[in-house]
């Protein structure tokens, strides 16, 4: 079984998709199947990996919403990427209204866990539905922390959204 890392702080700038190419880069290295997903609508992990994210087709908002199979693109770098681009954006709207939306990046990926040793999830910079999705899908969360006084201080409410998550959406993440 694969593990599933949500790398995760609402605060932006703080390196979480640099955090992620490399240290799914460093995984493949050594040898381990690696899913990168780009769940953020900025796009910064799919820019990182030489894709344009305005030249995408399909992106995780078609998993999303429309309930498809998420579409990946393989090998970068010797990794596999499910890119993304703005129209992710729409999807955080769209999930208030779909039932089971907690759920719907699990249900995704869950058939994809035996094709990886690691699925890294690079969360958008928020603590809306997105982000609280990739917690619900994730086995563990990498937190990125600045070692600034306002880094920390954003620290306690980024806590209280994994306990609420621990809580219901998924009793086994570990941070």
């Amino acid at each position: 079984m694969s593990k599933a890392i949500a790398i995760f702080n609402q605060a932006g700038g703080v390196g979480k998709s640099t955090l992620t190419q490399n240290l799914g880069y460093h995984l493949a290295s050594l040898k381990h199947r690696v899913l990168l997903v780009d769940i953020d609508p900025q796009a910064t992990l799919t820019t990182f990996m030489g894709i344009d994210p305005e030249s995408l087709e399909k992106t995780p908002f078609d998993a999303l919403i429309n309930e498809e199979p998420l579409f990946i693109l393989k090998d970068l770098q010797g990794m596999d990427l499910a890119p993304t681009n703005i129209t992710l954006s729409v999807a955080e709207i769209q999930l208030v209204n779909l039932d089971f939306r907690e759920v719907r990046l699990k249900e995704t990926l869950d058939p994809l866990r035996e094709d990886y040793d690691f699925i890294l999830i690079d969360c958008p910079p928020s603590l809306g539905l997105l982000s609280y999705t990739s917690l619900v899908a994730a086995t563990h969360v990498l937190v990125p922390i600045e070692t600034q006084y306002k880094a920390f201080q954003g620290t306690n409410l980024l806590l209280q959204t994994i306990a609420k998550v621990r809580k219901r959406g998924n009793r086994h993440l570990q941070l």
